[in-house]
């Protein structure tokens, strides 16, 4: 791939994963503000507790058998519908288990609605495999621009739709509704764009094949995100169902944070250590500037939702979910380590290292999960970063084990960490000293001072101190990197 395309290609994966991140997730979360308004937090429970295990497959799943699709690069009818065969091999048989231990669940838990909430979900995943083979056929050409469309689409459909049972007497099927009519409205669009249904004509060699890519690819995705499903279950056991409820209202704050930072950077790794794969010089190059500009965009983002999260919560939130604050707290401190900890599986599927990913996940979620079970029955939010602190541990032997296959120096690495670090520190010691003087103010004049400050003070202390690196990133986020 010629270095221009290269450059297009990173210009067009920001641009339309940044839109897709920004607008999907502000929409969503304007969504799920609406709702906790007509919605107790003890529903958002339940339906946490009755989706996590179809999760793993329905998200992970779906996007790890798109990634087998692409790794495969056959897009011919008879190897899409022999994906397509074979990712329902693995979908059927989930489906069957959920929709069968629905009442066993609900009557160990002494949540009713599990029984009804969790076979739905459950039967949502015949979806899955369709999914995955059309997501392949987008993305196969990059098209970022369509998934953009795609989800937004989704979104709002979704949401209009739970909006609407919300703030009725069948208020309590909303959210189960919003997440039904999604999927609908994805499957319509990526249809109606890649016009690809399945077929009989499959070969189970070739299924076989992308089972092979698919098993290890979901295993880590589902590992990567198991610790954060843990977290839901065993809080349901431990806790009850608002504790569960409470903590996802405060996982959804982190997530629409998380989105549009983020995201953008997660879905490059693949395409493009794909195009660069073999030449050493552009693996290190699309390494150390997704990590640097992670560290550019996350650190100060959590740093200033730690300090503001009270001043969040009683904005935005109702009464019924006073408790929130300290678990986004937790959350925030555990989201400082996206730059070290959190790209490294994907970093390594990227790379074709696809047994190590896995190894390594399988490490840290065994990990984490054993500690939170191990844990006394302490505060939701200490146990939230009790939990989280081996995947530090593990997320910098995950570097050294790339740094060494990329042939870069660990040193050299870290310091280019450091400006974000050291710009973070200061922002949060400005944010906070300024709230503390203005504790007396309207809270809503105060949140917003409160963030125009630490904005100052972040790109100030930068555009002062690191000036040159900082233009490196700004280039990067526009793709002129």
């Amino acid at each position: 791939m010629t270095e221009i395309s290269i450059s297009r290609a990173l210009r067009s994966g920001i641009l339309w994963s940044s839109v897709n991140a920004i607008l999907s997730q502000a929409s969503g979360f304007v969504i799920f503000l609406i709702l906790a308004r007509a919605l107790p937090p003890e529903l958002f429970g339940v339906v946490a507790l009755s989706s996590v295990i179809a999760d793993f497959l329905a998200n992970e799943g779906r996007y790890a058998g798109m990634d087998a699709v692409i790794q495969a690069k056959g897009y011919d009818r008879k190897t899409l519908n022999s994906a397509f065969y074979g990712l329902l091999s693995v979908a059927l048989p989930f489906a069957a288990l959920l929709v069968a231990a629905a009442p066993l669940v609900a009557d160990y838990q002494n949540a009713p609605l599990i029984r009804y909430f969790m076979p739905i979900f459950g039967l949502m995943l015949l979806a899955t495999p369709w999914l995955s083979v059309m997501d392949a056929l987008i993305m196969k050409d990059l098209g970022f621009k369509t998934f953009t469309q795609r989800n937004i689409v989704s979104t709002f459909a979704g949401g209009a739709a739970g909006i609407m049972l919300a703030f009725t007497p069948w208020a309590i099927w909303a959210l189960v509704v919003q997440r039904v009519v999604s999927v609908l409205a994805v499957l319509l669009f990526e249809y109606r764009y890649t016009r690809w249904r399945p077929g009989f004509d499959a070969d189970w060699h070739i299924a076989r094949n992308i089972l092979r890519r698919f098993l290890p690819l979901w295993s880590v995705a589902a590992l990567s995100l198991s610790t954060q499903r843990a977290v839901v279950l065993i809080f349901g056991l431990r806790y009850d169902e608002r504790t569960v409820g409470l903590f996802r209202a405060a996982d959804r704050i982190g997530e629409t944070m998380q989105g549009p930072l983020i995201g953008p950077l997660f879905s490059l790794w693949l395409p493009l250590m794909t195009k660069v794969r073999g030449d050493i010089a552009k693996e290190q190059e699309v390494y150390v500037a997704i990590i640097r500009t992670a560290a550019f965009v996350s650190l100060p983002a959590f740093t200033g939702l730690f300090v503001i999260s009270d001043d969040i919560v009683a904005l935005l939130l109702p009464h019924a979910y006073y408790g929130v604050a300290p678990i986004i707290r937790s959350v925030a401190i555990i989201s400082l380590m996206i730059p070290i900890a959190w790209f490294n599986p994907i970093a390594m599927n990227a790379l074709n290292l696809n047994r190590a990913s896995l190894k390594y996940s399988i490490a840290v979620a065994v990990t984490c999960i054993t500690v939170l079970l191990c844990l006394p029955k302490i505060s939701p939010q200490a146990a939230i970063i009790w939990m989280s602190a081996p995947a530090l541990v593990y997320g910098i032997a995950g570097n050294l084990f790339l740094h060494k296959r990329l042939k870069l120096a660990h040193l050299s690495v870290y310091r280019g960490l450091a400006p974000a670090a050291i710009g973070s520190a200061f922002m949060g010691l400005a944010t906070w000293w300024t709230r503390s003087e203005i504790l007396d103010w309207n809270i809503g004049f105060r949140l917003g001072l409160t963030i125009l400050i630490g904005v100052i003070a972040y790109l100030g202390w930068l555009g002062t101190f690191h000036r040159q690196w900082t233009a490196e990133r700004v280039k990067l986020l526009l793709g002129r990197s």
